[in-house]
């Protein structure tokens, strides 16, 4: 792991997986404070931040013809929706929860309800792998200018498994060669990964589900029991749910052997302090 007295522009990159409930939020914290403790800088981005430079969060991708409709359904705000709109490659990127956020109070009604139909991640397949690929390599270019370690929470792994497998049924060949794709293309970060791997999934998801407000669990087993991947396996209810991310454990375990670079799996039959000198030893090794 780099100092930030290094000369060099290096730049390193640690990835945090496992499924919900197995601690990569926490892992994700001590690896960042690890780095800066060690007098490097280090960038946390974990689940949800909407300012995640190799991710999509709440954002919005709209065509020329897509964004002229919206214009012309909400002509009162054409001014303001080009100035929130990022243009690039010929398509408008919004980051419409962050605009209902701060705007909420002014805009009209149905503009978020209207963005959030061209959400990334519920966009057809093909063209929400291209869009992937494509923030990953911007990441990747300004990346190697900079002289930072970035810390990233289940973006690599868990979001193309739940994308591309739970929610459209990719064939599971089609889903790892996306993601080995992406691995090929953060070479030039050296990227390490620390996988939190859990003995009995099921015991890990009814414990996270007691913890986290019954709206997540809702979602969460809706979301995967109907997807394409639920219907089509016949999965149902909380034990359909704890199934799929059994199984997208040992599909994740497997693919990290095909990685082309280092990883550390950490097991929850472990005590947490042993997991975080384990951490640390991976890291040091950097």
């Amino acid at each position: 792991m780099k100092s930030i007295s290094n000369s060099q522009p290096l730049t390193s990159l640690v990835l945090i997986e496992g499924i919900p409930g197995s601690g990569k939020t926490t892992t994700a914290r001590f690896a960042a404070d690890w780095i800066r403790h060690h007098g490097a800088e280090s960038m946390l981005y974990l689940e949800g931040n909407w300012d995640h430079p190799a991710d999509y969060e709440s954002t919005a991708c709209l065509d020329e013809e897509q964004y002229a409709g919206l214009q012309a359904q909400f002509p009162e705000v054409r001014e303001f929706l080009d100035q929130q709109a990022r243009c690039e490659g010929g398509e408008r990127f919004f980051h419409y929860r962050e605009m209902q956020q701060t705007y909420g109070h002014s805009l009209p009604s149905g503009l978020m309800e209207t963005l959030a139909q061209y959400e990334i991640y519920d966009l057809p397949v093909e063209k929400h792998m291209r869009l992937l690929r494509g923030r990953w390599q911007n990441f990747v270019d300004r990346a190697q200018q900079e002289n930072c370690n970035y810390i990233f929470e289940c973006c690599f792994l868990q979001n193309p498994f739940t994308t591309l497998l739970a929610r459209h049924n990719l064939p599971l060949d089609a889903v790892r060669q996306h993601i080995l794709d992406l691995a090929e293309m953060l070479q030039p970060l050296r990227p390490r990964l620390i996988y939190l791997a859990q003995s009995d999934p099921r015991a890990t998801l009814e414990r996270v589900r007691s913890e986290r407000p019954p709206e997540w669990a809702d979602y969460v087993t809706g979301y995967i029991t109907g997807g394409a991947y639920g219907k089509a396996h016949g999965l149902s209810g909380f034990s359909g749910t704890a199934e799929f991310y059994a199984e997208r454990q040992t599909l994740e375990l497997d693919l990290i052997s095909a990685l082309p670079f280092p990883a550390a799996i950490l097991s929850d039959c472990i005590s947490w302090e042993a997991r975080y000198e384990a951490a640390a030893r991976f890291l040091r090794a950097a």
